[in-house]
């Protein structure tokens, strides 16, 4: 990989005071081991659009049976159109990001589950979208988003992780849009990645890249993108994960002793029944991969789908 990737944070999560009271919500995770890693790209819409900090609360209130973005003691000053309307001036700068972390629960930013206001009494719904998260991801669908408070979830942190760096080799690709074989050869090192997810997929999607030629790659190139990313948003269960794994035995079976194979297999039902970690199974795969190299399984970003220092 030739660049780290560019990931959009929400400023306040990289401990810039541009909260409503002045202050932040620093992440360790983000300012700590992410940005040591990743190029980071701040932004906080509300002081994009002119609130300044510290300043008064907004909220999401539905009107007319649409959430509106308004201020939290007068929900007759409605700033919807002046968020979307700074949204439309610089979201196409943000094309480039390989993910987004946003800032959970806000108004602006919140990518899931953000507050609604339903009733003039208060009554709120936990179904509203951040206005500019909403129109973020709406105008690329295939960038990997999260919130701060999920990256806690072990699963959807690392699934965040594999879709953040799959994006960025996709973007590493030289001359993308004349590279048949670029798009040819991504496809074939993620295809153990794939697999884990869907066989129905991995092989929808071999299909889409057999069948582009050098004069169909421009307009297709972008499909097999939006499709390859919406695969890798699946997390993957311990028993597809063990077929996987079974599978990468299968290519050192005539290499390794009975002894390796018996402890390979006893190592897969630990993991399965939660006594050992993935990351312990991938590293006994790759000493032996160490002793026995196979260029197929050396090419698979399985193996390593991000950097270990990351989760480290």
């Amino acid at each position: 990989m030739s660049n780290k990737p560019i990931i959009g944070v929400s400023g306040c999560l990289m401990g810039h005071n541009v909260r409503f009271d002045g202050g932040h919500k620093r992440d360790r995770l983000v300012t700590d081991v992410l940005a040591e890693h990743m190029d980071v790209k701040t932004i906080c819409p509300e002081m994009g659009i002119g609130l300044g900090a510290p300043r008064p609360t907004i909220r999401l209130q539905e009107i007319n049976g649409q959430p509106r973005l308004v201020m939290s003691k007068d929900n007759e000053v409605d700033l919807t159109d002046k968020m979307l309307n700074y949204t439309n001036q610089v979201i196409n700068g943000y094309s480039n990001l390989d993910g987004f972390i946003f800032k959970k629960g806000s108004p602006s930013c919140g990518a899931y589950r953000v507050p609604v206001v339903v009733h003039k009494e208060g009554h709120r719904r936990n179904d509203g979208t951040g206005i500019f998260a909403q129109e973020f991801m709406k105008k690329f669908p295939w960038i990997p988003v999260e919130e701060e408070g999920r990256l806690n979830d072990a699963m959807l942190r690392e699934n965040f992780f594999e879709r953040v760096y799959a994006l960025r080799r996709w973007h590493d690709i030289p001359d993308a849009d004349n590279n048949l074989s670029g798009l040819i050869n991504f496809h074939a090192s993620h295809k153990l990645m794939l697999m884990a997810r869907s066989q129905v997929e991995y092989r929808y999607l071999g299909r889409w890249v057999a069948e582009t030629t050098y004069e169909t790659l421009k307009e297709r190139r972008q499909k097999y993108l939006e499709h390859f990313m919406f695969v890798m948003q699946k997390t993957v269960s311990k028993g597809k994960h063990v077929n996987v794994l079974m599978h990468i035995m299968g290519y050192l079976k005539k290499k390794i002793s009975s002894e390796d194979k018996h402890e390979l297999l006893t190592h897969f039902e630990s993991y399965r029944k939660n006594h050992l970690p993935l990351t312990s199974l991938i590293l006994l795969l790759k000493h032996h991969l160490r002793n026995y190299p196979d260029p197929y399984l050396e090419s698979q970003h399985y193996l390593l789908p991000y950097p270990v220092e990351i989760t480290s």
